[in-house]
């Protein structure tokens, strides 16, 4: 299947926010504790992506119907990290729990426009204890570089040399 990788509409806000708040969702069917225990949905409200959208940081994977199945921001700064960087900070990858693979599509989609951009680094974070998480990121080459706590969340920061 193709897959399209581009920056969100403010039509498709709503859209975003509703897969978001599906994976919140899906978090407590599985007995994972990150965003559904945060108050996530508080602290990154419907307007906050909207946002993100005016400033060109949020970005869409669509498949061939063009249904999203997969959203995430790059941010060009991030007041988690001490330093900054040639790099964007990609948060709340998410995507449709029934869309499997789809997130790892977005992030190898994202590394590779982050290059094109001339950045040298992609960072994220990832919520301190969810192993599989963890695994995954160093997996695809994300090497932890220190911790960042941002209201009830405590992530390791992560980032891989493109």
């Amino acid at each position: 299947m193709d897959y399209i990788f581009r920056q969100a509409t403010a039509e498709e806000i709503p859209e975003v926010f509703a897969l978001i708040m599906r994976r919140v969702a899906w978090m407590d069917t599985v007995g994972i504790r990150q965003w559904n225990v945060t108050k996530y949905d508080q602290r990154y409200p419907l307007h906050y992506y909207e946002m993100r959208r005016q400033k060109e940081e949020l970005f869409v994977l669509t498949d061939e119907e063009g249904k999203i199945v997969s959203v995430g921001a790059l941010l060009h700064e991030d007041e988690r990290w001490p330093e900054p960087a040639s790099a964007y900070h990609l948060h709340h990858l998410a995507s449709d729990p029934e869309a499997k693979g789809t997130a790892s599509i977005f992030l190898q989609k994202a590394e590779e426009y982050t290059a094109k951009q001339g950045k040298r680094y992609m960072r994220l974070d990832s919520a301190i204890g969810n192993h599989t998480l963890e695994h995954y990121y160093a997996s695809r080459g994300y090497t932890p570089v220190g911790y960042c706590k941002d209201g009830l969340y405590e992530g390791v920061l992560r980032q891989k040399k493109l």
